[in-house]
């Protein structure tokens, strides 16, 4: 599990929504980019692959719940 999940809406609020994104996981800072359709642009440096589908499914769940069900 992650820690300390931040996000924020970057850029106008356009039809193409977008969220910049941190948290820390297993000791290290990350940061990406949400954007509208579900998908994500890491910022350097990106969690290992193995750990990605995992933890985008549990930001996925944070953003429905914090962004989408307001």
């Amino acid at each position: 599990m992650f820690s300390h999940f931040q996000y924020k809406s970057v850029g106008l609020k356009a039809r193409k929504p977008k969220w910049e994104i941190s948290f820390f996981y297993q000791g290290a800072y990350y940061r990406a980019l949400y954007l509208h359709n579900g998908k994500f642009d890491w910022f350097e440096p990106a969690p290992p692959e193995s750990e990605q589908e995992k933890l985008q499914s549990q930001i996925h769940e944070l953003m429905l719940f914090h962004v989408y069900e307001k």
